[in-house]
């Protein structure tokens, strides 16, 4: 009876939770060997008597079905000569793995959401096309909780959606960021998320993180009428090794996109929006003069009327 007692009072440890096989982080690095072992012209079977393994066990390491240790990687690294700077991002690769996925720990997030995490921290370019909102990538506290009150989001996960949204906006910022464009039209400077004081901090964010070198908004204005980007929004993720993939989201659901066939024709359209859109620098100065007329709306209307009423000098 006593030891029984003494189980139930003592305190209870919620369990470590490590990435484990077929997560999108594991599932990518699979597909890297597996290229890697193409490359270097192996079968399966070969390169599994090089490193003492089976053809299966071969076959699963390359498409995630088992854990992928460090060791096991740097072995099939060596078997298949990859060496330099491609072997230590894939090794580093492998030892992320070993690590806690914070977003894979039980807290409900959705799979598309954590496979998008992922796709994002492992890019190495992103383009963002957007029609009326500015970009989760850029946005501020209080926009993103205006945008999730309005799409009736419970107000006990706001903290946390927020939390991870604000997150994944590291990838702008880490030792090797991320090469982000954002081709957004007009229409997302003018709808008032948030209220004037709100969308004026935002918009100010915007222009605080175009000043880093890997950060470049373009807007398509008014002007440009019609326009490919008005067919949607969407997302284009470019890797070092893998093939670029697209993220179509509507509401709460989202698809990924990674034929090729699929692919291209979103890259097509980066192409065009970003000559119809107007220069980075052009950009910028219609982003602070928006930002201008929302502060200057704020204190001088206290919210009343539409930013539409006032002129832009531009």
């Amino acid at each position: 009876m006593n030891d029984t007692i003494e189980r139930r009072s003592s305190p209870v440890v919620a369990p470590r939770v490590w990435a484990m096989p077929d997560t999108p982080r594991a599932r990518a690095l699979g597909k890297e060997l597996r290229v890697a072992r193409e490359q270097s012209g192996l079968t399966l079977r070969q390169l599994g008597d090089l490193i003492g393994c089976s053809e299966a066990k071969v076959s699963r390491m390359e498409t995630a079905r088992r854990r992928l240790a460090p060791n096991s990687v740097r072995a099939f690294l060596d078997a298949v000569d990859v060496r330099g700077a491609n072997r230590d991002r894939l090794l580093r690769l492998a030892y992320d793995i070993d690590e806690p996925v914070w977003w894979e720990s039980g807290i409900g997030l959705p799979t598309q959401l954590t496979e998008l995490i992922d796709a994002e921290k492992r890019a190495v370019r992103i383009t963002e096309v957007s029609e009326v909102l500015i970009p989760g990538l850029l946005q501020i506290p209080d926009y993103a909780r205006a945008l999730f009150a309005a799409t009736d989001v419970a107000v006990e996960q706001l903290d946390r959606l927020i939390a991870v949204r604000l997150s994944r906006q590291r990838i702008l910022n880490r030792g090797d960021p991320v090469r982000y464009l954002v081709l957004l039209d007009e229409a997302a400077l003018c709808r008032a998320v948030g209220g004037p004081a709100v969308m004026g901090a935002q918009l100010r964010a915007v222009l605080h993180a175009c000043e880093a070198p890997n950060v470049t908004v373009q807007v398509v204005p008014f002007t440009a009428g019609a326009h490919t980007g008005m067919d949607g929004p969407f997302l284009l993720l470019e890797f070092l090794r893998s093939r670029p993939i697209v993220h179509l989201e509507q509401r709460r659901c989202g698809a990924f996109l990674d034929d090729p066939e699929d692919v291209t024709p979103f890259q097509h359209a980066r192409s065009r929006l970003c000559r119809t859109a107007l220069s980075p620098n052009c950009s910028i100065e219609l982003v602070a003069a928006y930002a201008r007329r929302y502060e200057c709306w704020e204190g001088a209307a206290h919210g009343d009327g539409t930013l539409a009423e006032i002129e832009l000098q531009r």
